[in-house]
């Protein structure tokens, strides 16, 4: 999803997959996504609002967020306050960081390189691991930066090779594609944009359940949006899995069912955290969008730590 920061966002996504059942073992039960990962969010405002959307969120849930997550342009210097403050009580920040109006093959030769230092001497100042997602959504056509693999793999490495070059090793890269390709052609494969295990440390995804908002696309269960991409992300590397973006809408089925689906979802070991795109936008992707999901939400996620303990 692409988030004109601070304030504006544009989304234009495809949330497809097929659905292919995992295995289970026959002697120990599979866990369910509830019990093993993380839970997060962007909220629209999050912290650009001095995190007030992100703690009435910790309240309706009645939970602190694992993640918090925010979008961000090159147009933006390196926020040190932001990240002070999404990093308390434990939270774990990801920026999504969007390279507008500036090509691969520029920030590759280096074009960009004085800013890219700047940013990164900011980066590890950070009060802890700060998760940074490059390129989102590399293999979509909706992106600037998409098109051109070879191009996006020597930016990144040389993007991670600056940071590394000022000590930022706090500093975790997220890889997350969509969970489909488009266009769906072969040289715009995901794998195709992977920069390589040295240079990525969190592997990712982004997909929705569009219901009727999209027609063509339809009522989907977390396992049909996003098995074939787990399977297909998981082969490049063996680190953790995100979900760094989903949402469901509320159009063409039970959010609140299809909420209590995913938590109860197995055969997804690696899958580490799971991050909620909380805003109403072509579809009401909000946890609040409805009485019985705001519930879904708050009984599945019970187990968590509660808000008052970290505000």
């Amino acid at each position: 999803m692409m988030v004109l920061v601070p304030l504006l966002a544009t989304l234009v996504l495809s949330a497809c997959g097929s659905a292919q059942e995992g295995t289970v073992s026959a002697t120990r039960p599979a866990a369910a996504l509830e019990s093993t990962a993380l839970f997060g969010a962007f909220t629209f405002g999050g912290v650009w609002r001095g995190m007030d959307p992100i703690y009435e969120l910790e309240l309706d849930l009645g939970r602190r967020l694992d993640v918090v997550h925010w979008f961000t342009n090159w147009d933006n210097p390196y926020f040190p306050e932001l990240v002070a403050m999404a990093s308390q009580g434990g939270r774990r920040p990801m920026i999504s960081w969007q390279s507008y109006d500036r090509s691969v093959e520029d920030i590759a030769a280096g074009k960009y390189d004085a800013y890219i230092t700047e940013w990164a001497r900011g980066a590890a100042t950070a009060p802890g691991l700060l998760y940074v997602r490059p390129f989102p959504e590399m293999n979509g056509d909706w992106t600037q930066w998409s098109g051109d693999p070879e191009g996006l793999k020597r930016a990144w490495r040389r993007i991670v090779g600056i940071f590394d070059s000022v000590g930022a090793t706090n500093v975790r890269w997220v890889f997350s594609p969509n969970v489909t390709d488009s266009p769906r052609v072969p040289e715009n494969a995901m794998e195709l944009y992977y920069p390589g295990d040295d240079y990525v440390d969190v592997l990712a995804l982004d997909g929705y359940n569009w219901g009727d908002v999209l027609p063509s696309v339809g009522w989907r269960s977390f396992e049909a949006i996003f098995r074939a991409g787990y399977d297909r992300v998981t082969s490049l590397g063996a680190q953790p899995v995100w979900i760094a973006e989903l949402a469901s809408s509320n159009v063409g089925g039970d959010k609140s069912d299809w909420v209590r689906e995913m938590f109860a979802t197995t055969g997804f070991e690696r899958i580490e955290a799971l991050v909620w795109f909380n805003e109403n936008k072509e579809a009401d992707w909000r946890i609040d969008s409805d009485v019985a999901t705001l519930h879904a939400f708050r009984q599945m996620l019970s187990a968590g730590t509660a808000v008052a303990a970290v505000r």
